[in-house]
This record gives structure tokens, C-alpha cells and sequence, in this order.
């Protein structure tokens, strides 16, 4: 039995005749049903609370929630905005207005996230193209740092895959990668506890005779650069070379696997008598080289000639250093005795200026004995 109803408006309690309904236009309380509520309209439901109402829909290809424009809940049309909405045959879910997720999100599906943006073809020469960022923000107080992921494309010029970071003082700091993997930043910092910057790829060169893998490069203005890599003579030894172009001749220094080092040019040391103090000469020169030697021998298994710095070091200390060097057989010499060959020349210049003030004393003396000796000829 139908509740009682007053100018077609439920008064209270639930109404057990859904056929008294139909003449119904406004219910006073709630509805319950313990089956379906079905409509036939495309809108089927609507909540008009407040200004702006918001409304399901179904037009038979998707289903959205919209919202009516302000002013007009209980009786506009949907507005322009569609915030969401799912596609009838896929399934899929378009949110068209943003999506603010507070709680954290996780895709677990191979799709993946993706942001698009939809160039003209072909693109405009000049114009810039971007595709949507991909961010995060940090805020405190009235400040945002940002971390932000995109491409960018201006045709003719640039086409740049962006890594950016926007810092607590406003600047954009910017990592760019471009075709056949290269990539741009203003610094790079290695902070793994091993602290290796490693550069792989061998590359055949002159004529597949030698092989090297090209470290880095550091570019100057125009034709000016200088160049490390490690390149490998094959069959004969391997060394780190460095180049430095000048847009004509190049100075290229060589530093081999057994320890020696060569150059296309000179090797010169600072000896400029502003950057010297307390200056003495080599006194006793002739002496001091009467106690040195030169020797032919083998070093690491290499013919060489030279001297032997324990007895430079017992003359000439001050030419003599140590350091701590590692063989070829893996043995460590732990003060390992190396020569600064300027010392060596200046011991060589004083004894030579020593043998020749010798030589005109001698000279002189000889002169003075054939003045008080008999002449033969008496």
C-alpha cells in the first residue's frame, strides 16, 4: 500500500508502489532500492547541490562525469570541461583536466605513462616544439624546485631529448641528449664510491693497422680542442695519447704501457730566474762527475742509457726524488729514485767550465816556463 502523499510529494518512510512515482517531481527524502535503477536517457543522474552541478552520462560510445556551468545545477547542459570519462568498447580512461594523485600511483601494466603532443607535418622551420613535461615540484614557503623530463625540437636546429632541473634560486640547469647517444651538461660530478668515469667503444683507424676508443674532448673556440683517448698500435703496444689541435699543426703527447713518454715536440721545464731564490753554483763539478758513470742496460726488460740516479742522489741530492712506482711484474718499489735531467746538465755545464779554466791555467803556466828555460838554440 501506498504511503501517504500530499500534492504528489512523498512525506516520509519508503514508498512500496514504484508506480505511484511516475507522477512524483520532487522527493522530500531518500530512495532505496534493493534492485536496479535504470535509465533510459543519455543523462541519467544528476547532483545539484551548490552552483555547479555534475552529471553521468552515457551517449552510447563513452561514459563521462560532467559538470553543468555555474549557475545552472539543477537544469544546464554539461560545459566544455570533461574531466572524466571511459571509453565504451576499450575501456579506456581519459581525464582531461589534470590529475592531482596525493597518495602515490603505480602502473603495473606494459603501457607504461606517456605524455604527447602532436607536431604539424612537416614542422615549421624556426618554430619550437615541445612535448609535455613529465615533472615533479618541490614546494616550501614560496619557493618550487623542479625535476622535469621532455624533447624538444626546432627544426634546422636542434632536436634534444631534456633532462631539467629547476634549483631553489629559479635557474634551469639542463642535460641534453641528442642522436648516436651524445650528451651535453654543464658539469658532470662522479660521486660512486669507485670513482670511475669509463668510456667504452674501440674504433679501427689507419687502415685497421691500430685501434682507439675516444675519452674526451674539450672544445675550444672554432678548430681549437684538445683530445685523451687511449689508442692501440696492435701487435705492438697500446698508450693514453693526448692531442692538441690548433687548426694546423698538432702537438700530440704519447704515454705508453711501459712507462715511457713521447712528444712530436720538446719537453721544456720552467727555469725562469724570477721563480728562483736562494741561487748557488755547483761548486767542485769535476769531482762530482769523476763519482757518476753512464751505463747501457735494460730497464722492465728495455735497452736503455742513461745514468743511475742512487749515484746522482750522492752528489747531487737535490736532483733526486722518490715516489712509490708498481713494475711490470706487479712488485712495488715503495721510494723509487727519479732523476731531474736539469741537474744533471748543470753539473755537466760547471765541470765543463771547470776542465776549461784548468786548461787555460795549464796554458798559462806553459807560457811562463818556456820564458825561463834555455832556448835550445843557445
Amino acid at each position: 500500500m501506498a504511503e501517504e502523499k500530499k500534492n504528489a510529494q512523498v512525506l516520509g518512510g519508503v514508498n512500496d508502489d514504484i508506480t505511484e512515482l511516475k507522477s512524483l517531481s520532487t522527493l522530500r527524502k531518500r530512495v532505496i532500492s534493493d534492485g536496479e535503477i535504470v535509465t533510459k536517457s543519455a543523462n541519467g543522474f544528476r547532483l545539484a547541490n551548490g552552483n555547479t552541478g555534475v552529471m553521468l552520462r552515457n551517449d552510447g560510445q563513452a561514459f563521462y562525469v560532467l559538470t553543468t556551468p555555474s549557475g545552472q545545477a539543477q537544469d544546464g547542459q554539461w560545459n566544455t570541461l570533461r574531466p572524466f570519462a571511459f571509453n565504451l568498447s576499450t575501456g579506456r580512461v581519459s581525464l582531461s583536466n589534470g590529475v592531482d594523485v596525493s597518495g602515490g600511483a603505480m602502473v603495473s601494466h606494459n603501457a607504461g605513462i606517456g605524455a604527447v603532443n602532436t607536431g604539424p607535418t612537416p614542422l615549421i622551420s624556426g618554430q619550437t616544439y615541445g612535448a609535455p613535461a613529465v615533472y615533479t615540484n618541490f614546494n616550501t614557503g614560496n619557493v618550487t624546485t623542479t625535476m622535469m623530463m621532455g624533447s624538444r625540437v626546432i627544426p634546422g636546429k636542434e632536436d634534444t631529448g631534456l633532462l631539467s632541473y629547476r634549483d631553489l634560486s629559479g635557474r634551469w640547469n639542463e642535460i641534453h641528449v641528442r642522436a648516436n647517444s651524445e650528451l651535453s651538461a654543464g658539469r658532470l660530478e662522479k660521486s660512486d664510491p669507485d670513482g670511475w668515469i669509463v668510456a667504452k667503444g674501440n674504433k679501427n683507424v689507419n687502415n685497421n693497422a691500430d685501434r682507439t676508443t675516444y675519452g674526451l674532448r674539450l672544445q675550444g673556440q672554432g678548430s681549437l680542442f684538445a683530445e685523451l683517448c687511449h689508442y692501440e698500435r696492435i701487435g705492438q703496444h697500446h698508450l693514453m695519447g693526448l692531442r692538441v689541435a690548433n687548426g694546423g699543426g698538432d702537438g700530440w703527447y704519447e704515454f705508453r704501457d711501459k712507462g715511457n713518454a713521447y712528444t712530436n715536440g720538446a719537453w721544456h721545464s720552467s727555469s725562469d730566474a724570477r721563480m728562483k731564490t736562494d741561487i748557488v753554483k755547483i761548486d767542485g763539478a769535476l769531482d762530482k762527475l769523476e763519482k757518476i758513470s753512464g751505463y747501457t742496460y735494460l730497464k722492465q726488460g728495455v735497452p736503455e742509457a742513461g745514468v743511475i740516479a742512487q749515484e746522482i742522489e750522492s752528489i747531487l741530492p737535490e736532483s733526486v726524488t722518490t715516489t712509490e712506482l708498481k713494475l711490470n711484474d706487479g712488485s712495488v718499489l715503495k721510494d723509487a729514485r727519479g732523476i731531474n735531467i736539469n741537474g744533471v746538465v748543470a753539473l755537466l755545464i760547471e765541470a765543463l767550465k771547470e776542465e776549461s779554466e784548468a786548461r787555460r791555467e795549464l796554458e798559462t803556466r806553459l807560457v811562463a816556463l818556456n820564458k825561463v828555460l834555455p832556448s835550445n838554440n843557445n
